[in-house]
């Protein structure tokens, strides 16, 4: 009976409108959270604006601001390091503490992360606390106060970071220091005989001196772009283009701090193109996944030339090439990590190596994938994705969209990668390296 009625037109006309109806509804659901394209856009201030809609349940919004340990001078050395460690102290409308409850009760969390080159302030929460986290990600930007007994109260906490350093860090930072004296040569961190040194007034004067609208962009991850544009009145930032940046000329040369211990940790690296260069640069790092970037499975060996170089010499080695860019320059080597006794062999291997890299029409082909995971990996990371975009707009005010890196990867040649290792070939190397140094050549003797 049941099964009679169903085939009965009058219910299977009535079964077709209703079909339809849900269809039509679920295309205009399906419309309305379209998801929407990277987008950038400059506002009259000269502030950069650039956002990707993707529906996420979580936002992620940034300010990058083109200030980082490159725009010290011997006066101020190490005041990046005390800015970054002030975010999040009190502005001239909230405090320290309303700051932090007021994020809290959001659900939201507030990050300042720097490189050499910029100033990263980051906010993420859930969608339907946008407002309240922007509200105070702009705010810590550009009402900061520096109030001389929080600054005070900070230097213990400058002090930890510097304890805790890894060996390694410390190779990486006293190879930039080898390599380019200034400019891009100064650390990331603070030297300890600086901390507590940075007071109210100079970093107040670095601040108003680099956090201008020209030299700042305002991001999104997970937002409209008309909504980012709107918060963008709340970002309160001086006018202007701010201090030009010194060009950092390579110069080569190494240092060395005796530890004591079992290992050695050692920093090679020649200069390289700068990103504004980018095929150069492209090719570089292409070349860094040819040489090997470690194991690509756990407890693996590490694949490549230079691990295979150091395996050769001493089975109780790690190599990973290092590949670093900047807008102007970059360097591009080995970081090894060793035994003290096997060190001078480990480092003299991967010193060759470097010199002696050929490249294959085959070991190219497998770059270019390995390097095309590497950065879709890199942008899954909403974080990565707001600081990669961030990067991008203040070298060259654009960012590339992530469906023209095929294009980008595929159109370099593997002459394009001879040629970078040929200029490794011949190039001057620096050297930064930590650790129990008793075997570890000098670099003139490499």
């Amino acid at each position: 009976m049941a099964s009679r009625i169903v085939k009965s037109p009058a219910v299977q006309t009535t079964a077709k409108r209703q079909f339809a109806a849900q269809a039509a509804v679920a295309t205009s659901e399906r419309e309305l959270v379209k998801a929407e394209a990277l987008k950038v856009s400059t506002l009259k201030n000269g502030l950069n604006v650039a956002s990707i809609e993707n529906h996420s349940p979580i936002t992620t919004l940034g300010v990058v601001i083109k200030a980082g340990s490159r725009s010290e001078s011997y006066d101020n050395a190490g005041i990046s390091h005390a800015l970054r460690i002030a975010a999040g102290l009190s502005t001239k409308n909230n405090s320290a503490f309303g700051i932090c409850r007021n994020l809290q009760q959001a659900g939201a969390s507030m990050v300042c992360t720097q490189g050499r080159e910029h100033t990263l302030y980051t906010v993420q929460a859930t969608r339907d606390q946008t407002d309240v986290a922007v509200e105070y990600l702009t705010d810590v930007v550009s009402n900061q106060a520096f109030k001389p007994w929080e600054l005070s109260r900070s230097a213990p906490r400058m002090k930890l970071e510097l304890a805790s350093q890894s060996p390694a860090t410390q190779a990486v930072e006293l190879l930039h220091q080898a390599a380019f004296r200034g400019g891009l040569g100064n650390s990331l961190y603070s030297a300890p005989a600086k901390v507590g040194s940075h007071g109210t007034a100079q970093l107040s004067q670095f601040v108003s001196k680099h956090f201008t609208s020209n030299r700042a962009a305002l991001l999104g991850v997970g937002v409209s772009h008309s909504a980012l544009t709107k918060f963008a009145d709340l970002l309160h930032l001086e006018s202007g283009a701010g201090p030009s940046a010194t060009a950092s000329k390579y110069a080569g040369g190494e240092l060395r701090v005796e530890t004591g211990g079992g290992l050695a940790y050692v920093a090679l690296a020649a200069d390289t193109a700068g990103v504004v260069n980018v095929a150069d640069c492209m090719a570089a790092m292409l070349l860094q996944r040819v040489l090997g970037m470690g194991a690509s499975v756990k407890y693996g060996t590490g694949q490549g030339k230079l691990a295979q170089a150091a395996q050769a010499v001493s089975g109780n080695a790690a190599v990973s090439a290092i590949c670093q860019t900047y807008s102007d320059a970059g360097l591009l080597g080995a970081m090894v990590v060793t035994e003290a006794a096997s060190a001078g062999k480990v480092v003299g291997a991967v010193a060759a190596a470097l010199r002696s890299a050929t490249v294959t029409e085959e070991e190219v082909a497998a770059a270019k994938k390995i390097m095309l995971a590497d950065v879709y990996s890199l942008l899954e990371d909403p974080l990565q994705q707001v600081e990669n975009m961030g990067a991008q707009l203040l070298v060259s005010g654009d960012v590339m969209p992530a469906d023209k890196l095929p294009e980008l990867i595929g159109g370099l040649t593997t002459a394009d990668v001879q040629a970078a290792a040929k200029k490794l070939s011949s190039a001057t190397l620096s050297m930064g390296a930590v650790g129990n140094l008793s075997t570890v050549p000098y670099l003139d003797s490499l």
